[in-house]
């Protein structure tokens, strides 16, 4: 993708805050997105893999995030969560490129002021309440408040 000169600043500056942050988070191409993908522990130290899909209009569209691994992710009863497609009360989007994509931001709630940063911490929450779910059997709902 070629971006704008004010996308590649703005770029500069989400990989700056993420190298301190999130620093084994890499640039890769997926096809013809670019994207931001790594690993992340849990509390528990479960490992999971995420892709961040940059929009071509970023910072003006909420990044989809998925999970890449485990694969499949499963819940509580071994149900592979490509099986809700799109769920409120499991926090997901549906599936891209046959992974689960994770709720972060509804788009209505979405501004350009809003960082990947703070996009991956609402993951980070996500694999939290995940985690929760698949020891408890409690719905995604009991650990994630909707936004509003």
């Amino acid at each position: 993708m070629a971006w704008t000169y004010e996308q590649q600043v703005r770029l500069q500056k989400e990989f700056d805050i993420l190298s301190q942050y999130f620093p084994n988070l890499n640039l890769v191409k997926v096809g013809t997105n670019d994207c931001i993908e790594g690993y992340m522990y849990t509390n528990d130290r479960s490992l999971y893999k995420i892709r961040l899909y940059i929009p071509t209009d970023m910072p003006y569209s909420v990044p989809e995030v998925v999970i890449t691994y485990p694969n499949p992710v499963k819940d509580f009863y071994g149900k592979d969560l490509n099986s809700y497609g799109a769920s409120a009360t499991m926090h997901l989007l549906g599936s891209k490129d046959g992974y689960p994509k994770i709720c972060t931001y509804k788009a209505e709630r979405w501004n350009s002021n809003v960082t990947f940063y703070k996009v991956l911490i609402k993951v980070r929450l996500w694999l939290e309440a995940l985690e929760g779910h698949i020891r408890t059997g409690q719905q995604m709902d009991y650990f994630l408040q909707h936004q509003i």
